[in-house]
């Protein structure tokens, strides 16, 4: 389901009817991205609040919005049709 991206990062399409839960999915990114298990990665709710993300992505089909954060040295975006990018800069979180 992932994709590398032209301009270095790694992003999945994000469809509703039939994908895992998004902070699933960016997890599972992160750690494909960064060449680790899912389970070696920083929990996900240390940085952002993952219920906020599912509930804003359920709610909000017809809103424009962007959610960013800092993740694992890299830049998470997601986007309103469940879209995830993660731009990982290489170096390792401080």
């Amino acid at each position: 389901m992932s994709q590398s991206s032209s301009n270095g990062g790694t992003s999945a399409a994000g469809d509703p009817q039939i994908r895992e839960s998004a902070t699933l999915e960016i997890v599972s990114l992160v750690a494909e991205t960064k060449g680790c298990r899912p389970w070696e990665l920083r929990p996900l709710s240390r940085v952002t609040d993952p219920d906020a993300i599912e509930n804003l992505l359920k709610a909000s089909s017809s809103a424009s919005f962007e959610i960013s954060f800092d993740y694992e040295g890299g830049r998470v975006t997601v986007t309103p049709d469940g879209g995830i990018d993660y731009e990982f800069s290489g170096e390792s979180p401080t």
